[in-house]
């Protein structure tokens, strides 16, 4: 029999807050708030620690114990043992590949017609993103098993999908998970490079919320305390691995618990504001721009780390220790390891403050020109 999973607090009080003018944006608390609390995702952690067909009856009884006894599966190549044990299943499908708004369309109306009662979706992000908007579309539940740690959008409402094959993905509005199920034994084996994006996703919640104040600073948002507080919260989890290298031999059990803790942190930050707004500011909108100009060069994680240190520089911080990080860590840290020159590097900071042109940012504060934008990537890079 499995063993019953175990509960994971991820709400604002099961650790203290760090001071937001500690590490990053400054001031925050002079900024008014907008009242609102995040609409918590339900979280459970498999009790098995190396046998993922264990995670799997977990799993099975989870939804059985929550009402949930006609899903409608959406799964990836990885999923697919997950959900081995699932039953009651009036259909599915397969995300690894064609991933779209299209697909998840599609998705939520075979579910309706099947009479499911719930979503459920196993796999990576796309996976997860085409049944978190199917769930939306058909008025379902929506329950997610993540085979990686790769992003903070586990527990978004938010989508990331292109509308169309040979599209360029966008963010959609979708619903958050109603319950979040994280198998340990799964996670643990994930590849190590997914492992380094999620981490490096999170690098850049500080950045976010400075952009965030500047944006609250010129009158054109407010800032949501809790959001804020739960964004930074994400962050000092994953903080103390970063000043060191980071091999395989870190990904363990307790290692994987804390990044849950941490992406479920900042995903429901983005749930409490409604938007992104608390982990997404320039460095995602370079990350954005190279996915458009260059067809995406690694991971998501990985880019929105590497882009960290332009949007640092540009809020007239200093670089090094955050280079020295991301070196630790194992990912991008020159346009080089991007496959990127210098004039690729001057398009992507000219285009990324159209990718998302409703959200003010130091991008938009800096109002790059062609030689500005050169000029900053030299000095980031002076290798280049």
């Amino acid at each position: 029999m499995p063993r019953a999973s175990s509960a994971v607090g991820v709400g604002p009080d099961d650790s203290p807050v760090v001071p937001l003018g500690r590490r990053d944006p400054r001031g925050l608390a002079h900024v008014p708030s907008r009242a609102g609390s995040p609409a918590s995702s339900r979280i459970a952690v498999s009790a098995a620690v190396s046998d993922e067909d264990e995670a799997a009856g977990e799993l099975a009884s989870l939804l059985v114990g929550n009402g949930i006894r006609r899903p409608f599966v959406v799964a990836s190549e990885y999923g697919r043992r997950l959900l081995g044990a699932v039953a009651g299943t009036v259909g599915g499908t397969g995300a690894a590949s064609g991933a779209t708004q299209a697909l998840a369309r599609a998705s939520a109306r075979a579910a309706r017609r099947a009479g499911a009662d719930a979503l459920v979706a196993a796999g990576g992000g796309r996976c997860l993103d085409v049944a978190k908007l199917a769930a939306a579309g058909a008025g379902l539940p929506f329950v997610a098993v993540p085979t990686q740690l790769s992003h903070d959008g586990i527990c978004s409402p938010v989508a990331v999908l292109p509308a169309a094959a040979r599209c360029v993905s966008e963010s959609v509005e979708a619903v958050a998970p109603r319950l979040v199920f994280f198998s340990i034994p799964t996670l643990v084996r994930s590849p190590l490079s997914a492992v380094r994006a999620g981490i490096g996703d999170l690098i850049s919640n500080p950045l976010a919320l400075r952009d965030w104040e500047l944006a609250a600073e010129a009158g054109l948002e407010h800032i949501h305390l809790e959001a804020c507080q739960l964004s930074i919260q994400a962050y000092g989890l994953v903080e103390p691995v970063l000043d060191r290298p980071f091999t395989a031999d870190d990904v363990t059990p307790s290692l994987i618990r804390v990044m849950v803790k941490a992406l479920t942190k900042s995903g429901l930050a983005m749930t409490a504001m409604g938007t992104s707004r608390p982990a997404s500011g320039a460095e995602h909108k370079i990350s954005h721009a190279i996915d458009e100009l260059f067809g995406g060069r690694a991971r998501h994680g990985e880019q929105v780390g590497f882009a960290s240190l332009l949007a640092t520089t540009l809020h007239g911080l200093e670089v090094d220790d955050l280079r020295k990080r991301l070196v630790n860590l194992g990912i991008a840290h020159h346009p080089r390891h991007l496959l990127l020159s210098l004039d690729d590097m001057v398009q992507v900071l000219l285009r990324a403050p159209a990718t998302r042109p409703g959200r003010f940012t130091v991008l938009e504060k800096a109002a790059l020109d062609e030689v500005e934008a050169a000029a900053l990537v030299r000095w980031v890079w002076p290798d280049l």
